[in-house]
């Protein structure tokens, strides 16, 4: 028997309202419940294909990241504290997965340069995208390319907030602190990154990233 978990989540369903006091303005986004969508998922453990279910719904929201925080924030909310642990622990593991020098080289010719936290906000920006882009770009980083909008890269491909939203989720529910989850000593990455790596050298990185270059490499 599957548990559906309504989110509210259609791209068309994001509206926003406005608040003016004294000429000023703020708006904050607001999701549709009339028009709710729902991620099913089963009790018991998370599984791999609901991690990625829930991401992917979220990315429906990918062109304004507070709305997809938002959503991730209310699917999650909806999950016992231990499958929210569960969310955790993958999205770690997805992150140590995507460690590799190849993934590093094409986030620092799109980004203009990816420090060791840059990269780590870079593959959270990758996984937020959901399950296809991710197993694309982490086969074949200079796919990257092909992936992007124009006017996006020269820094905008970093997500750093969208890594703290379960553990936030498990604090609530537990009220407990963050840093008590199981799963977040091993975070991140591993010591070092997989396969060779990447030479800032202009020729190399032209070489090694010929789409990724073309389009963002300085001549």
């Amino acid at each position: 028997m599957k548990i559906l978990i309504v989110c509210g989540l259609v791209v068309t369903g994001i509206a926003f309202f406005t608040v003016r006091a004294f000429g000023g303005a703020v708006a904050e986004p607001r999701l549709d419940h009339s028009t709710a969508a729902a991620v099913a998922v089963g009790p018991g453990p998370l599984s791999r294909d609901s991690f990625w279910n829930i991401i992917d719904h979220s990315a429906a929201f990918e062109a304004d990241p507070d709305a997809q925080l938002v959503d991730l924030r209310a699917t999650l909310s909806r999950l016992s504290p231990s499958q929210v642990a569960d969310f955790e622990r993958m999205f770690d593991e997805t992150l140590r997965q995507s460690y590799s020098w190849d993934l590093w080289g094409a986030a620092y010719v799109a980004n203009g340069g990816a420090s060791d936290d840059g990269f780590e906000y870079f593959r959270c920006w990758l996984i937020s995208k959901g399950r296809k882009v991710f197993d694309k770009v982490s086969a074949n980083p200079d796919s990257l390319a092909d992936l992007l909008a124009a006017g996006e890269g020269a820094g905008d491909l970093e997500f750093e907030d969208f890594a703290y939203v379960a553990r936030e989720v498990w604090a609530t529910k537990t009220k407990r602190d963050w840093s008590d989850l199981p799963v977040v000593a091993n975070m991140a990455h591993d010591d070092k990154p997989s396969g060779v790596p990447f030479s800032e050298d202009a020729a190399e990185l032209a070489r090694r990233y010929p789409k990724l270059w073309k389009r963002f490499g300085q001549p």
